[in-house]
């Protein structure tokens, strides 16, 4: 994302200027293209190999108990309200 582009810009400047004690100027030619912060973003961009997998699994393995147990109440409830 456009945050993790200046974020980089700013640890490539201090790593040029380790030794010098002013400030590196971010915006300075050499470090700031304009253009790259007017990138359209995809979706899934910042995604790694396997991550969408896991947020799915880890979704189901939140959402699931949940939906059991409210399930499992209109149950409950039924059973106890209908006598059967």
């Amino acid at each position: 994302m456009g945050w993790n582009r200046k974020v980089d810009r700013i640890f490539k400047a201090r790593k040029e200027n380790r030794n010098s004690n002013e400030e590196p100027d971010i915006y300075a030619d050499e470090y700031y293209n304009p253009e790259d912060d007017r990138k359209a973003y995809r979706v899934g961009d910042n995604l790694e190999k396997g991550d969408l997998f896991a947020m799915i699994v880890s979704a189901w393995l939140v959402i699931m108990p949940i939906a059991l147990g409210v399930l499992l109440l209109i149950v409950l409830l039924a059973w106890f309200l209908l006598g059967l």
